[in-house]
């Protein structure tokens, strides 16, 4: 939710390119910390605050917590933009076949790690399988950015905002909308048939 009222709000401002690769290094990046979320807590509860007590925000699960929190907005930034941009590169007439593939093969994918990650977590560690995952997404952002180069003119003006050209939509606005300008009949075409001309 975080990362869709980001976009909604400053997403006009970051070319959708940039949004993507910018969110999988993020991502990367809070995946390897996971695994030093340990050390890091113990450390943060050796300081000393001198007026507040600061236990319970740097305790493990604290610790965890928020980077997950933000790990989820990188996340969240990456899927809506690369679906906004799929969407948009596709013809229309196979978008529908693209998207339920895609769908098929985003539930084959995220069971099978289920059953194979379990294994080589007995054998390699879990610290050493998070490194592996959050390398592969870092460097995917990082691969994208050198091998794709600078940002094509046409690529600077698709902005990473939500699919509504020209304007940033408040989500919650929508949701809570109470005049009944959807409910309205459109007035038909004086020349077409059954219209005001007819």
């Amino acid at each position: 939710v975080m990362g869709v009222l980001l976009l909604n709000s400053y997403g006009r401002y970051v070319a959708r390119r940039r949004a993507i690769e910018g969110g999988l290094i993020a991502l990367g990046t809070l995946l390897a910390g996971m695994t030093v979320a340990g050390p890091l807590s113990r450390a943060l509860q050796r300081v000393d605050a001198p007026l507040v007590d600061l236990s319970a925000v740097t305790s493990l699960i604290a610790v965890v917590i928020a980077m997950s929190f933000v790990a989820g907005i990188a996340y969240g930034i990456v899927a809506i933009s690369s679906q906004t941009q799929l969407q948009e590169d596709l013809p229309q007439e196979v978008r529908g076949r693209v998207f339920g593939v895609l769908n098929m093969l985003v539930s084959v994918g995220s069971f099978l790690p289920i059953i194979i990650v379990g294994p080589i977590s007995d054998l390699a560690g879990t610290t050493a399988v998070i490194l592996v995952v959050a390398a592969a997404v870092f460097v995917s952002g990082v691969v994208s950015i050198i091998r794709r180069g600078p940002l094509a003119p046409a690529e600077e003006q698709a902005t990473a905002e939500m699919m509504v050209p020209g304007t940033a939509v408040d989500p919650i606005g929508v949701a809570m909308r109470t005049d009944d300008d959807q409910h309205r009949p459109t007035p038909k075409d004086p020349g077409a048939p059954g219209g005001f001309g007819a």
